[in-house]
């Protein structure tokens, strides 16, 4: 059995970039050209303006992390006979033995596989930073790991095939 490597979206991943330089730019017209919409009007050292400006800051480092993410090439998820191996999630694979239980989850509009990991296998595992605060979050759903397919090619059902294919029977 291979080990199956999914990658990110380049296309979805694009749109993000786009959406972003949208928001730079439309922030930006509104600081510069300071629209009179009746009384709304964008006043230099007014609230509205830091707003604006505030608004093309984060955007524009929304920008930058898509684009950062749409020049990876290298997979973000494998999965193959020796588990898992979620680079947002750990540094190395989670082996199947460690896994109690993988189950779907829908969350709001979202599909994830929520990962239930054996706590003496957890303590062996290196955990991203990224992976223990969002466990921490999490916590009220049993502070679990979960795997997000929103960004791969394919998406989730991509993800769910490839974990069909691999997991072992139990």
């Amino acid at each position: 059995m291979d080990t199956i490597n999914l990658r990110r979206s380049k296309s979805r991943i694009l749109m993000g970039v786009l959406g972003s330089c949208l928001f730079v730019a439309l922030a930006m017209w509104l600081v510069l050209v300071r629209p009179n919409v009746g009384a709304d009007t964008i006043i230099p050292g007014s609230f509205r303006d830091y707003e604006m400006r505030t608004g093309a800051v984060f955007f524009g480092l929304c920008a930058v992390m898509w684009g950062l993410k749409l020049l990876q090439s290298d997979p973000v998820i494998s999965v193959g006979p020796q588990g898992i191996y979620d680079r947002r999630l750990s540094t190395d694979w989670i082996p199947w033995d460690a896994i109690r239980a993988i189950k779907p989850l829908q969350f709001w509009m979202s599909s994830y596989y929520r990962l239930e990991i054996d706590p003496e296998a957890s303590a062996r595992i290196h955990w991203t930073k990224r992976a223990r605060f969002t466990s921490w979050l999490n916590i009220m759903f049993g502070r679990r790991y979960w795997i997000s397919g929103a960004e791969l090619s394919g998406g989730f059902p991509a993800l769910a095939e490839a974990i069909g294919r691999s997991r072992p029977d139990r």
